[in-house]
């Protein structure tokens, strides 16, 4: 046993590790949201953006859901963010295992599959399943961001240049949603350097 001085000590040693971590994990998602930059030819990009993006896509393919901001309660569920998955890439989520999320367990199930789904397609995912169960709007605003990255490089690589025609340029993300977001008006990258 060891005594009190050692586990403070112990504490603090991890402390600091989670802290780096979660420097690490920001630059990342920095770095991201800069790529995104590059992709929209050097357009600033804001949350907003991003929302319509995904609810574009997401209506796009077919499918009915929607969110009116990366507070949405209904985001817990897991539907929206499989939805968009499976609006950028058809065949990547199998229905078969996407629960209704009626039940907490339901929400968890489809949450896990989502990081999933996600890390199978090659997005940088940082999130865990309690951040979408929990509706943690700044890890909803990520996972989003790299859904949306991943899209814009498949578009990039796919056309290798020529003009895009599925919906997935960036420069295309009009359309008209209200949202209560706070940073709404703010760039994305200036939101996560606060």
């Amino acid at each position: 046993t060891g005594s009190g001085k050692e586990s403070f000590g112990w504490a603090i040693s991890f402390s600091g590790a989670l802290g780096f971590l979660w420097q690490l994990m920001r630059y990342n998602i920095l770095q991201l949201l800069r790529n995104l930059r590059f992709h929209s030819h050097g357009k600033e990009i804001t949350d907003v953006d991003i929302l319509n993006w995904a609810n574009k896509k997401v209506n796009d393919s077919g499918r009915h859901s929607h969110i009116e901001s990366f507070k949405d309660k209904s985001l817990s569920s897991g539907i929206f963010f499989l939805d968009l998955l499976s609006s950028v890439a058809p065949r990547v989520v199998d229905w078969n295992l996407v629960k209704r999320g009626g039940t907490e367990e339901e929400r968890k199930m489809n949450a896990s599959y989502i990081i999933s789904v996600a890390r199978k397609l090659g997005c940088s995912i940082f999130l865990l399943p309690e951040d979408i169960l929990e509706v943690n709007q700044k890890m909803m605003l990520t996972l989003a961001a790299s859904i949306m990255y991943w899209c814009s490089k498949q578009s990039a690589e796919e056309t290798s240049g020529s003009s895009d025609t599925d919906g997935g340029n960036l420069s295309e993300t009009t359309s008209i949603v209200t949202t209560d977001d706070s940073a709404s008006e703010t760039s994305v990258e200036e939101s996560w350097s606060r």
